[in-house]
């Protein structure tokens, strides 16, 4: 199984962009977006950018990253981490 982050783009060259998220600055693969932008959120696996993100959605899968980490710590009460799972509706 892989993990994705999301990364926002920072400057775009061709197929190729540079992309920061995670304290992480990588050179991505950006053909699978079609038109990017300096400025947009993408999900990001192995190398490729593989979806454009909102905004929202780019926090909520941050926050589940942070969750994952403070599990990974022994940190066991992670509720806050998952509220999409965690609040009922």
């Amino acid at each position: 199984m892989c993990l994705g982050i999301p990364m926002q783009v920072v400057e775009v060259g061709g197929v190729f962009a540079w992309c920061e998220g995670r304290g992480r600055r990588e050179r991505l693969n950006i053909l699978w977006l079609g038109e990017t932008s300096p400025g947009d959120l993408v999900y990001v696996v192995l190398g490729q950018a593989r979806e454009k993100l909102t905004v929202q959605r780019a926090a909520e899968i941050n926050l589940a990253l942070d969750g994952l980490a403070a599990a990974l710590q022994g940190e066991t009460n992670l509720d806050a981490y998952f509220p999409d799972l965690t609040t009922h509706q």
